[in-house]
Parts: structure tokens; sequence; C-alpha cells
């Protein structure tokens, strides 16, 4: 599988180099053909030759640091496109500046054919590739076929991917269980469980098996020794799966060192790349918002000193990025002295508190509160979208997992504010913090902002 997701890498840098070249033709050839607007002198639609080669480096550049080649095989689907959508506006927005820069007067309309055409041809070859390809290597002949030993539910996401990597030439066979009166513990259908551990070599004979995958729990060394003496002289490779269920909210990552591999369980969660686009998007995302607001965070200040006595704004200690601590700001809600007055649990939201003030019960409905906190996103406390920052005398109680939330900046909203319950307390939703941990991009940032 790591030959074939090397080769198709390969192959994408390949087509996407071509499609570049090809496009940038293709769109002066539909501003001459099909005029729209002024007419552009000839000097404005032609690209500099030198100035391809820039393009297809600033198009691999961008999709490397995005990771687009980093996709398998059996991820070259729908599923990628906001990834590869995300990084080719990248890519054209640098497209755009340098062109500016070394050739002012190239015609901006077919700057814009340049950039949808290749989008969308880059789209529609990923779209329909793995179909085309899984047709072309339908032969039975070239198929390897693959026997899965266990029941569990990793069992039955290796044999989705097996399917997913058809094209590859690999050809799921079935499951094995490892005793007799064992259930299945995953949604596996019982047609697709072809015996169980004692046939085991009769099995792999009989389908002419070539790759075995041991998923059981049961991997005992002497279980494993069982196995491969079982199929010793047959013509079949065996490979292990370990069992990660309790690790399974690491973002792993196996490394060659030096010819020993490396199981990575702790790393930064975002690439150095990740962090400056992040950091640029929170950046004039944050100074647009406070500009924007500027007028209704005057109206705002002066309702909260009409309304009740004290300062406009609420300061507190918050936990940021790695447990860090800072003064997070908002917008003040209740009244002054408001934590001496009851005693209350600081994790939940209470519709009905008695010290909230008029304004304040308006500000927390429209969640207009939170607006200072773009100040903080400035001073690089906070982000404009990640895990909510949390009460330092809560985070001593935080078991490993829930640490976790603290491995990227800390967000003015996040993933479990569009997705959660609004009354369980944060450290409760620490599913979908690692969620969005685990699939961060600025498209996601994007998609969470919007809602």
């Amino acid at each position: 599988i790591q030959a074939v997701n090397e080769r198709y890498s390969l192959l994408n840098r390949l087509f996407d180099t071509l499609i570049i070249v090809l496009t940038l033709e293709l769109s002066n050839y539909i501003r001459v053909s099909f005029p729209i607007g002024r007419p552009a002198p000839n000097e404005a639609l032609d690209v500099p030759l030198y100035f391809l080669p820039i393009t297809v480096i600033i198009w691999q550049i961008v999709f490397t640091a995005f990771q687009v080649y980093g996709l398998s095989y059996g991820k070259l689907h729908v599923r990628s496109f906001p990834r590869l959508v995300e990084a080719h506006l990248i890519a054209a927005l640098t497209f755009m500046g340098i062109l500016y820069i070394v050739h002012r007067d190239f015609s901006r309309l077919e700057s814009a054919y340049f950039i949808g055409t290749s989008l969308l041809i880059m789209l529609s070859y990923r779209f329909i590739w793995p179909y085309a390809s899984a047709l072309l290597g339908a032969n039975p002949w070239t198929k390897r076929k693959v026997l899965i030993i266990g029941t569990n539910n990793q069992a039955l996401q290796i044999s989705r991917i097996i399917t997913d990597y058809a094209a590859a030439g690999l050809q799921f066979a079935g499951f094995v269980r490892h005793v007799t009166d064992e259930m299945p513990e995953s949604e596996i259908d019982s047609e697709e469980i072809l015996g169980n551990i004692d046939t085991l070599r009769k099995i792999v004979t009989e389908h002419g098996i070539r790759e075995v995958i041991i998923c059981d729990h049961a991997n005992e060394h002497e279980y494993l020794r069982q196995i491969n003496d079982t199929l010793s002289s047959l013509p079949v490779n065996i490979r292990i799966a370990p069992d990660y269920s309790d690790l399974a909210y690491f973002h792993m990552t196996i490394e060659d060192f030096a010819g020993i591999p490396l199981v990575g369980l702790r790393y930064d969660m975002l690439t150095i790349w990740q962090r400056i686009i992040k950091r640029l998007f929170d950046i004039v995302g944050a100074s647009v918002l406070l500009i924007a607001f500027l007028p209704l965070i005057i109206i705002i200040a002066i309702a909260i000193k009409l309304d009740s006595r004290g300062p406009i704004l609420f300061r507190q200690q918050r936990a940021g990025e790695r447990g860090r601590l800072f003064t997070m700001y908002k917008f003040r809600s209740m009244v002054w002295d408001a934590e001496n007055q009851i005693t209350y649990s600081q994790n939940y939201k209470h519709a009905d508190d008695p010290r909230v003030t008029r304004v304040g019960r308006w500000l927390r409905r429209l969640s207009l509160d939170e607006i200072p906190q773009f100040v903080n996103v400035l001073f690089g406390d906070m982000s404009l979208v990640g895990p909510r920052p949390e009460l330092p005398q809560v985070i001593g109680h935080y078991s490993p997992l829930q640490w976790k939330r603290f491995e990227v900046p800390q967000g003015v909203t996040g993933w479990w504010q569009i997705n959660g319950r609004a009354d369980l307390p944060m450290y409760e939703h620490t599913d979908y913090d690692v969620f969005y941990i685990r699939n961060y991009s600025v498209w996601l940032d994007v998609m969470i902002l919007a809602r």
C-alpha cells in the first residue's frame, strides 16, 4: 500500500504540473476566442515564458505544504476536496501577487480563467481517477487476496480500506475467527466469516490467500507463533495490526530512524506552515472584525455603564495553549463582585442566574460578550477558532486525554460550540475538541466561523 501511495503521489504531481501548463495556455485561448469586457492588448494576454516554471513551483510548494500529496490513494475522493481547494486558493493568491509585480498589465480575466479551469480539472480527475483505476485493476489474475484474522472493529475498518485499494491489486477475501464460538464484535456480515483459527491453513489454501493480517485482541506471543507455524510452508505474507484502541486519540506517526521504526505518540499537532497560516488568518480576521464591530462596541460599552456600576470589561485568568495562563477579556455581563455573592459552578451557564444584568443577559443571548476576545487573538493569546480556554482551577483535574485540548491555540469559538451541548461543562466536550485538532485546516476554521 505504501508503494501504491508513493506512485499515486508522484502521478498527482505530474498531472498537476501538466494541468497548470495546459490551463495557462487554455485560459489565453478562452480570453482571445471569447472576449468579454474591454479588449486587452496582446502583451497583456501572453504569460512570460520565464513565469511558467515559477507558476509550477508555486503550486508544488503550496500543495506540499498543505499535504495535498500526502493523502493516501484510498482517500483520493471527495473527502480530500476541501484541502485541495484551500491549497489551490492560497497558491492562486500567491500567483496573483507575484504576477502583479512582474507583469502588472497581465489580463485579470485571463488569470481568473486559469485559476478556475485548473481547479475544476484537478477536482474532476481526482474524482474520476479512483473509479477508472478500479475498473482497470479489476483483473482477478492480478489480485492479491487478503485474509483478516479477527472480527473486531479494527478488522472491519481494515477490510474497508482494502476495498478502497481495489485498484492497487488487493482483494478482501474474508475474516477468520479466533475460536469457534466467537461472535463478531462489529457490523461484520456472517457470510464474510470463512471459518475459525483451527481451519486457517485450509482457508488460506482453498481461497488462494497471499496476505494475512492479524487483528485479533489475543496478540500474545504463543498465539502469533501458532499462526506463523501453521502458515510457514505456504507462500503468504503475515502482518500484525496492533490494537491501539487505548491510543485512539493519539495522532500517531511512524518514522524511519536509520532503519529503526519509531512510533510517534506526541509531537506538535500543527506543522509550522499550519501555524503560520493560522496566525495570519487570525490577525487579519480579528482586525477586520474589530473594525467592523467598532460602532457596536461603543454602544455596548455605554449600555454596560448605564445599566450597572463597575468596569466595562471582565478580566479572568484562563489556560491557553500548553496550559499557559493569560488574561481573557469579555464584556461584563454580571453585577460587580458577582463571584462573592453566590457559590456556583463556574463550568455551567445558568439561564436564570440573578447576578446577570439586563444588558448582560442580552449580550450572552447574542454571544456579544465574547467580542473583546478578538483583542486576545491579536495579542496571540487565542485564535479565532479552537478549543475554549479553561479555568486554571479546573485543568488541575484534567485527565491526560483532556490535556490534548491544549495542544493547539485556544479559540473564541470552536467545533463543540456549533455541535455540542452548551449545558455541559467544557471538559465533557473533549471528543469534539480532539476531532477539531486531528482534522484541522483553514477550511475547517472558515466553516466553523461561518456557522
